[in-house]
């Protein structure tokens, strides 16, 4: 650094001195780069020694930091090892804290099922052990065929005790003193009188009872066949289920089947229609008489009436007015009341809706005021609630067959009237009007 500061320096002198002084300066120059040589050579010495000595004090301090590594990770060898056995005695105790809250959830949940009752939440304590022990004791009691003294309640409410056998979730019941046997039926904790037996199986289950061998009646459905043998009802009690609107729509029942017997009556006295009228007009003999008056005694009704219209009147414009007239009298009087029967078909499902709506709507003021907690109660309600539609429906399309019936009958035999009648029109029966 020194010698670039002074070599410029020197340039600039010599630019300046004159050519006589030259040596002098190169000389001075030469020694003056010695010493800075001199100089430099000494500070490269300090500097080697004291990074000598830092690299020592650095070797030594990594080895300080590698012997506390080596400390750092025996301690926390040593502190994992607590730790995992304490871990271990926690999962322990974790495990056994969950096997407790399941057996007393179980417990409980027996409990609730079996109702029974408690006087604490806590199912481990000692009354309720000793109820849940009483109560196991029971149930394998039930399990084992043997005759038992029950409280009974009789069919005419009177309570009693009677020897009573219980297999699994069927119980039999002995009555000595009426001589009598049949099948028991739980209700809330009360054993009632259910399907009552005949006088074989009395005597089977008396010979049981003596504890010898016998056979006896079994229910598979474990009652549920009496609830639904109890549960029958006739048609009556069905309909009068539907409430008041069951009458509007008993009535439109009636009246649609009065008026489709008296229209299925008239349409099958109705005659048949003679075919090829029009023909045998044109092929009659006017000259002979007979044939007029045989062909008129064969045709009859509605027939003989455009006939009778062909022969008078003339042909022409005349003719086919009467003849549009009489065809429509005739079906006026085809179609009478068949609108009605129509009419009920459409009105009874209807008014089995609006029932079923108005039993709703009761229901569900009944599930305002009493909640829903009962389920058999609101089904009980809704079910009484549809007999309107059921009914409706009974009735409209009984209806509506009849009417598609009754329609197509009078349409048929209206189709061959207006047949006859325009070969009739086209006919030329001027000659036949004397003798008619």
């Amino acid at each position: 650094m020194k010698i670039s500061i002074i070599i410029p320096l020197l340039i600039s002198l010599l630019s300046l001195a004159p050519l006589s002084s030259y040596a002098n300066v190169e000389s001075q120059l030469v020694n003056d780069i010695k010493k800075a040589q001199s100089t430099l050579a000494k500070t490269q010495a300090s500097i080697s020694r004291q990074s000598a000595k830092l690299n020592q004090r650095t070797h030594l301090v990594e080895q300080d930091v590698l012997a506390l590594r080596k400390k750092t990770t025996a301690a926390r060898r040593a502190v994992d090892e607590q730790t995992l056995s304490l871990t271990a005695l926690e999962k322990r105790a974790t495990a056994w804290q969950q096997q407790d809250t399941f057996q007393r959830n179980v417990l409980a949940r027996f409990s609730q099922q079996q109702d029974i009752t408690q006087q604490s939440n806590d199912v481990l304590t000692k009354q309720s052990l000793t109820l849940l022990s009483n109560h196991f004791s029971d149930m394998r009691a039930t399990l084992n065929p043997t005759w038992r003294q029950s409280r009974v309640i009789k069919q005419d409410g009177v309570i009693t005790q009677l020897p009573v056998l219980s297999i699994g979730p069927v119980s039999w019941f002995l009555d000595h003193e009426n001589q009598q046997a049949g099948f028991l039926v739980s209700d809330d904790n009360n054993k009632l009188q259910g399907l009552m037996l005949s006088d074989t199986h009395y005597q089977q289950l008396s010979l049981i009872e003596q504890k010898k061998s016998a056979s006896i009646s079994f229910d598979p459905t474990l009652t549920r066949a009496m609830k639904i043998a109890q549960a029958q009802e006739s048609v009556l009690q069905h309909v009068e289920k539907g409430g008041i609107w069951v009458l509007p729509i008993l009535a439109f029942g009636v009246f649609a089947l009065l008026i489709s017997l008296l229209k299925a009556i008239q349409l099958a006295r109705l005659p048949s229609i003679v075919p090829a009228l029009a023909e045998r007009l044109n092929h009659i003999n006017p000259a002979v008489q007979q044939q007029v008056v045989q062909l008129k005694s064969q045709v009859n009704g509605m027939q003989q009436d455009l006939l009778n219209i062909a022969l008078t009147t003339t042909s022409g414009q005349k003719r086919d007015d009467q003849l549009f007239s009489s065809l429509l009298t005739h079906k006026h009087r085809l179609d009478y009341w068949l609108g009605a029967v129509a009419i009920t078909a459409a009105v009874s499902p209807l008014l089995g809706l609006l029932g079923t709506v108005s039993g709703m709507i009761e229901t569900f003021k009944l599930m305002t005021l009493f909640g829903a907690g009962d389920a058999s109660a609101v089904s009980g309600g809704i079910s009484e609630a549809l007999v309107t539609t059921e009914l409706g429906l009974v009735v409209a399309i009984p209806a509506l067959l009849m009417h598609a019936l009754l329609s197509r009958k009078v349409k048929t035999y209206y189709g061959a009237l207006e047949n006859c009648a325009v070969q009739l029109s086209q006919s030329n029966t001027t000659n036949l009007a004397e003798a008619a």
